[in-house]
Parts: C-alpha cells; structure tokens; sequence
C-alpha cells in the first residue's frame, strides 16, 4: 500500500525533490505523500504543503508515469528542492470520501447479488454527493431500493475491508472479482474486498471495516446515454429528516397515509396523461379550422387559436403553405400570442420580413427564416396582427 492509499493517514513529513514553475503554480514533487492523486473516479485530496518559510494550497494531485505531482499556490514564501515540508490534506474531505468510495464498493455487491446482468460502467466520487453509472437491461426504484436496504445491512453487519496486492496471474484466478484486466498494465495489482459482498481491482482509499460508511442512501437515478446514473450520498442523518419531512408534508396536502403517496402520484399521473392525450387530439382538431381568402394573386390562410399545441400548430401551417400561399396563425396562450407566418417562395413575400413588420407594430419579439417565422406578441393585438398581414400583402 502507497502512503496516499492510508485510509487515516493525514499528515506526513517529507522532502521535496523537484520543483517546476507553470502559470502562476508550482509543480511540486516529494519522497512521500499523504495526497491520493486522482484517478479510479475519486478525486484527488487538497491541502497545504508548509514549513517555517513556506506555506503552499495543494489545489491538484496527478500521477504521471509513476510520478506524483502536486498542484501548489503559494501563499507565502519560497520553497526549494531538497527543503523539509509537512504535508496535510483536508481531513474532512478524505474521510467522506473514504466512505464514498467504501460505500459504492458494498452497494454495487448488493446490487450484483439483485441483479444478475449489471456491470459497472464507471464512478464518479464527490465529497457530499456521488455517481455509480451501471449497465443493465432494466433498473427500477423497486431493485434500487432491495440492494440499498442490503448494502445496510452490511454496514450495521462492520464486515471487515480487505485490501492486498495479488500478481496478474493470481488476479486471473479469483471468483467474482471485478476487474478489466486487458487495462492494467502493472503486474502487482490491488485488490479491495467486502467481506462476504464484493471484490474488486481498485486503487482508491477504503474504510477498515463498513461501519464507517455510517449508511447508504440513493438519492436519484435516470438513464444517461446509454447507462444508469445512480446517485448516492453515505453517512447521512440530516437528509433522511429532510425526505421524511417532504414525504409527510406531501401525505398531509394530499390527505392520505405516507405509504399510499408513491400509488396516489402514480394514479394522478396516468389521469394526466389520459388528459393530455384528449387535449392533444382537440387541439389536432382545432388546428385544422381555418379561414381563407385570395388578395390579388395571394391565398392568405389565417385564424385565430386559444392554446392548441405549438407544433401542430406549426405542422399545420407548413402543409398550407401551397403556390403563391400566405399563412398567419395566432395562438392565444394567457396574456402573449404566439405568430406564426409561412410564406412560399412564389408569394413574392419573406415570412421573416412580414414578422420583422408585425413586431415593430405592436413591440413583439421573435425571428425567423424567409419561408417561416414565429415571435410573441401581447394577446390583445391578435386581430390586429393578422389585419396588418394582411394590409402588407394588399399593398
């Protein structure tokens, strides 16, 4: 194990051995360090490196080509090679994410003992909130919920945290290990092990036992491109008063019983939904009324609508846009109107010009292009609006 990887370790005396300069930062490298360099998805440690004429922000930790640098911003003084330094991270970032990491770890055990086909597809640690993405056919709250309720379980349980370096040959050989071998280039590896729970290649910092990690909370999930983001926070007390005080307040405004809430906003949805198909089929309906008339050689299509949807308002008006073809159509939605205004390229007229007319006139916004435009009005010059369309293409 690498100092960094000392789960308690905060502080460490070491001696600097080589120093650049770049852009207003030093790039410091030591004998030794207590700073985890980023990398496996956990952020790196932040902190101070100092001595008697010296004290430096460590703002950034990498490791490249088995060097660790250290991104420092001097506050005060100057350091040298060879100077004697303490090093200290934040404390208080490295436990949480301590248990971050530790967390995620007997989660995704939990999870791989719920669902059969999920692989990790990569993390994501932060200090108050962090990220498992995971691949599987179908995610619900109801199996989110059973590996949050096991993972818990084996936190209360302070199952021992094993960690040990094994050879590639070794790796090869251990049942259930999660580890993409083809990827590791190093033939000593480390391994993180869950007592009877999970086993994984990792190089991150981990609790001694799962009672640290205090208990495990999913916040939130959704799917992002192509994987599950599920969202997770550890050691916490205060959120979970915070989601009991919502839940209980929802109950209250809907006058039913805590549990009966998720089945109650199901319903309510499902009735929405329904109301929204109907209103979608109306509104397919208005939008086909429309009003018609020829100005010398123009055919100017217009109406006025209250709230049908926008894009079949928009479709509509692009398959009346026939030769030599006019349309205006207003739709009424509270105290603004939207235009629409679709010209064809043979009516001798630019739908963005005629809208450029309308908006000077009655102090609208909007834009467009020459054979479509759309912009926002005050509701009370509607008729109006269409009334100096129309007195455009007469003049």
């Amino acid at each position: 194990m690498e100092t960094y990887q000392e789960p308690f370790l905060h502080e460490k005396n070491a001696s600097v051995t080589n120093i650049e300069e770049k852009e207003g930062f030093l790039l410091v490298e030591l004998d030794d360090t207590v700073f985890y360099p980023a990398g496996g998805g956990q952020p790196c440690d932040t902190g101070t490196i100092k001595n008697n004429y010296f004290e430096g922000k460590v703002v950034d930790v990498s490791k490249k080509d088995g060097r660790i640098i250290h991104k420092v911003k001097i506050v005060d003084g100057i350091l040298k090679i060879n100077d004697n330094v303490t090093c200290r991270h934040s404390v208080k970032k490295r436990l949480s994410l301590v248990r971050m990491h530790s967390g995620e770890h007997v989660f995704m055990g939990a999870l791989l003992k719920t669902i059969k086909d999920i692989k990790v597809n990569k993390v994501r640690l932060d200090e108050d909130e962090s990220s498992l993405f995971v691949i599987c056919e179908n995610l619900t709250w109801e199996k989110i919920f059973e590996a949050e309720k096991l993972a818990n379980k084996i936190i209360e349980e302070n199952r021992d945290i094993i960690v040990k370096d094994v050879t590639k040959k070794e790796a090869a050989k251990i049942p259930g290990l999660r580890i993409k071998l083809d990827r590791i280039k190093d033939e000593k590896i480390r391994i993180v092990e869950v007592k009877d729970c999970d086993i994984a290649a990792c190089a991150g910092t981990h609790a001694l036992k799962t009672g640290f990690i205090g208990n495990f909370l999913v916040t939130r999930f959704n799917l992002v491109r192509g994987a599950y983001e599920i969202r997770f926070k550890t050691n916490i007390s205060d959120d979970l008063f915070e989601l009991a005080r919502i839940a209980r307040k929802t109950a209250s405004i809907i006058k039913k019983d805590v549990k009966e809430v998720p089945e109650f906003i199901e319903n309510l949805m499902q009735e929405n939904e329904k109301k929204t198909t109907k209103l979608r089929e109306l509104s397919a309906s208005l939008v086909k009324e429309f009003k018609e008339e020829k100005i010398s050689k123009i055919n100017f299509v217009y109406n006025t609508f209250d709230e049908v949807e926008k894009k079949q308002l928009i479709d509509q008006a692009a398959l009346l846009k026939k030769e030599k073809t006019v349309v205006c159509f207003l739709n009424k939605l509270g105290d603004n109107a939207q235009i629409i205004i679709v010209a064809s390229e043979d009516s001798g007229f630019k739908a963005n010009e005629l809208l450029k007319d309308v908006m000077e006139k009655f102090n609208g916004k909007g834009g467009g292009r020459e054979n479509f435009a759309m912009g926002s009005i005050k509701v009370d010059f509607s008729e109006k609006a269409i009334e100096t369309v129309r007195d455009l293409i007469r003049n």
